[in-house]
Order: structure tokens, then sequence, then C-alpha cells
């Protein structure tokens, strides 16, 4: 399977401990997702996963 290479890089920021959300963006269809997936079912710790792909820009909810 390919791992993005910046995946090492993401998990070790994730397995800090904080008190903030950790938010991953950038343009569209460069991994962000496929990363994360990987990344998900590598952790150990509860997470949630969010997707905000279809929130409407207009949208002040």
């Amino acid at each position: 399977m390919f791992y993005r290479s910046y995946l090492e890089t993401v998990k070790k920021r994730i397995e800090e401990p904080r008190k903030f959300i950790q938010v991953i963006l950038g343009p569209r269809q460069v991994g962000k997702t496929t990363m994360i997936t990987q990344l998900l079912h590598q952790l150990t710790i509860s997470n949630l996963y969010e997707s905000a792909d279809a929130i409407s820009a207009t949208n002040s909810a």
C-alpha cells in the first residue's frame, strides 16, 4: 500500500498531548483523506473524523 510522505509527521503530531483539534487542509485531490484514513487505522487513541466537503460556502450555520 502507498503511504503519503507526511503520514509519520501527522501521526507524531496527533499523538502529542494537546487541548486543540487538528485540522488537515490543502488543495483538492492531493491525498488528504487517503492519508487520514490510513492514519486512523494506525491510531489507538479515540478519534472523530468529520468531512467538511458537503458544507455549502453560503451556509452561515
